[in-house]
């Protein structure tokens, strides 16, 4: 019982209630400007698998470091989760900088107003949100989290499992 302690305390600290104003609305169902391309997304797509949406902004060198944890992760779990980059806080020239800097394994957007309206004010980056297979918010992590954290996380909430 004794080892499990931490690990309840980590998911009772980390992922409180999801912010009211996104509960019941998918979060998929945006169209979101892709950071890699000219064009327009639609995150629809992306529907069907859990997601993990990591929010990052300019100068953040613990977005960098989460979006390295996210790269090892998908190349660990392959097919079993879809990783999400949005950029905040920044214009969108500085947010490509960010994101050729970052280079992600997996496509990243610039924020939208109505993304924004669904999720929230995001407290700090990097943010993270807990996205089911149908949309759904499931919960969300603020500041850095490492791959022996998330991990455990992922398979609470999502059903992720990694091997190693």
């Amino acid at each position: 019982m004794r080892r499990f302690l931490p690990l309840f305390l980590l998911f009772t600290l980390c992922i409180p209630a999801f912010p009211a104003a996104a509960q019941g609305a998918s979060l998929l169902d945006l169209t979101l400007r892709d950071l890699a391309s000219p064009g327009r997304i639609s995150l629809a797509q992306y529907q069907g698998q859990p997601a993990v949406m990591v929010f990052f902004e300019p100068e953040c060198p613990w977005c960098f470091r989460q979006v390295r944890v996210l790269n090892r992760l998908l190349a660990q779990c392959p097919g079993q989760f879809q990783p999400l980059a949005v950029g905040t806080n920044g214009s969108r020239r500085a947010l490509m900088a960010e994101y050729r800097r970052l280079r992600p394994d997996f496509p990243a957007f610039q924020i939208s107003s109505a993304l924004l309206d669904r999720v929230g004010t995001i407290p700090a980056t990097p943010f993270t949100l807990l996205i089911d297979r149908h949309g759904a918010p499931a919960g969300w992590l603020r500041g850095f989290m490492p791959q022996e954290k998330l991990t455990p996380v992922l398979a609470a909430y999502l059903g992720v499992t990694c091997g190693s």
